[in-house]
């Protein structure tokens, strides 16, 4: 307790020097960062609570090679740090919701933006946040002995009190403090774990002694509803859910750094990072579940390392995962706020109003996120079933993102209509789901993979439909976008470059893996 009353001590005296900067920069640097520091930021975001637990629970369940909901994700993932970062960042724009009044013109520009600020901002921000606080709940739920409710509760509050001084430019610095935080737990985590295990080469042996199958990179060849699965994810869900232009919370990070290189090199940054980070946590994964006299899924993650940690040390591993769990929350709080008051409350409904007021509206628009949050997380139990619902809601969305840079044909009305498609898509899915439930008991798909295609498919369909029956953006819009593109053979290129080098990410990832097991 020590050691937690130290970190919010040294936290309260930070933000009393550097209570100016909460105030002036709330949603964007008033001046730029080192590439380094956004770099470790964006780290930090991507960072997420769950990531331990959902891959105990798949482990478990199935293998290493459940695994593969992830890894297809790799192939995309230089796609944003080498083609569209330096784009974001020439832009500067305060979020990525403006974008839209830039590249689209019109009623529908209009349209989607306001339908954008309230959807994003409000809804899937909170959904998000509730996803982060129900994974940091059960920390405490564990370590302290509460309630699940009582956990989230408190897990809640904690996101309400840390809303209220909730800047970017304090945030980009707090990201540095909290990721050394993390490390050192990570590090003693690892450490304990690995001896409390017996080491590595005797986990893996109580590992493959259970099932030898669930080692392997790849499903059992009798199987077929795995594999057919694993075609899906590698043909699909990479570029249907999982491609998006680095919009969200990252383009802050984007915007905050100087020069095009700069931001090439921040933006990769993490993504090498959290490659290696990923051999770890499954690692420790593996570990907690050979510890285990009786499967305990997503939370055996938890219980295996608070069983393996000494007493003294555990209150600083709890820190550890509250640094995860803070710096991610706090910038999807940050972000949703923006939404909110930047894109909605400020262009439509109150547009000269003092800073004061703006200030404070948006504190108070990130507490309002934070008990939306708590009434989220109340109502949700599998991490795992929850990234599934996700990847299907963004499923045949991803594409129009990358492709309303490059193909001017596209307006507001297609990115709308695929937003709202691929949400009512997935509804009817479920329903249809829920009312058959052995509709694919028989199939050589699983409901997931046809889940996928079908949302994937009818999206997709609904939004270049919606395309040719709507007028294009007007010419002077068009131009004006145009001129900040670079020429088509060099975006060309940096595409190709970029898919190049994600495919690269992929192999290296499998073969440390190999390595591992």
């Amino acid at each position: 307790m020590v050691i937690i009353l130290i970190y919010f001590l040294a936290l309260a005296l930070l933000i009393f020097i550097q209570k100016k900067e909460i105030i002036q920069g709330i949603f964007k640097t008033s001046r730029k960062t080192h590439w380094i520091v956004s770099g470790i930021s964006l780290f930090m975001l991507q960072l997420s609570m769950d990531q331990g637990q959902v891959y105990s629970g798949i482990i478990e369940e199935k293998g290493l090679w459940g695994l593969w909901l992830f890894f297809p994700g790799l192939i995309c993932a230089a796609v944003v740090p080498m083609v569209l970062a330096p784009l974001w960042s020439k832009l500067d724009f305060i979020t990525d919701n403006q974008f839209i009044l830039f590249r689209f013109s019109g009623r529908g520009a209009r349209f989607l933006h306001q339908f954008r600020s309230i959807y994003v901002g409000g809804l899937i921000v909170s959904f998000l946040l509730g996803f982060q606080v129900l994974a940091f709940s059960r920390i405490l739920e564990i370590y302290y002995g509460f309630t699940s409710q009582t956990a989230i509760y408190i897990t809640a509050l904690l996101l309400i009190l840390f809303a209220l001084k909730n800047s970017l430019q304090l945030k980009l610095k707090l990201d540095i403090f909290h990721s050394i935080i993390y490390g050192i737990s990570l590090f003693l985590i690892f450490y304990y774990v690995y001896y409390a295990s017996g080491g590595w080469e005797n986990t893996l042996t109580k590992f493959n002694n259970e099932n030898p199958y669930k080692s392997n990179l790849l499903p059992p060849n009798e199987l077929t509803q795995e594999w057919n699965l694993l075609f899906v994810l590698l043909g699909i869900q990479w570029w249907s859910a999982q491609l998006f232009d680095g919009g969200g919370p990252e383009m802050s990070r984007f915007t905050a750094t100087k020069g095009k290189w700069n931001v090439i090199k921040a933006s990769l940054m993490p993504i090498i990072l959290q490659l290696f980070l990923s051999i770890l946590v499954i690692m420790l994964s593996v570990m907690t579940i050979s510890m285990q006299d009786t499967p305990e899924s997503e939370v055996g993650f938890i219980k295996g390392i608070f069983n393996a940690v000494p007493e003294w040390i555990a209150p600083f591993c709890v820190l550890g995962f509250f640094a995860i769990f803070i710096t991610t929350a706090e910038s999807f709080l940050n972000w949703g706020a923006s939404f909110l008051v930047v894109d909605l409350y400020k262009t439509y409904i109150q547009k000269n109003r003092t800073e004061n007021h703006y200030t404070k509206l948006s504190f108070g628009s990130m507490a309002m996120l934070s008990a939306l949050a708590l009434i989220i997380a109340l109502n949700i139990s599998n991490l795992q079933n929850i990234i599934k619902v996700i990847f299907s809601i963004s499923a045949g969305v991803a594409p129009i993102y990358i492709l309303r840079w490059f193909w001017m044909r596209i307006n507001a009305w297609s990115q709308l209509s695929a937003m709202l498609s691929s949400g009512i898509c997935t509804l009817i899915f479920h329903v249809y789901l829920s009312t058959y439930p052995d509709a694919f008991r028989l199939s050589p798909m699983d409901a997931y993979s046809w889940q996928l295609i079908f949302v994937t498919t009818s999206t997709t369909f609904v939004w270049l439909s919606v395309m040719l029956l709507t007028p294009p953006d007007n010419s002077a819009t068009i131009n004006r976008f145009r001129d900040i593109l670079p020429p088509k053979k060099q975006l060309l290129k940096s595409f190709t470059l970029a898919l190049l080098i994600g495919i690269s990410f992929l192999c290296l990832n499998l073969l440390l893996l190999k390595w591992v097991f």
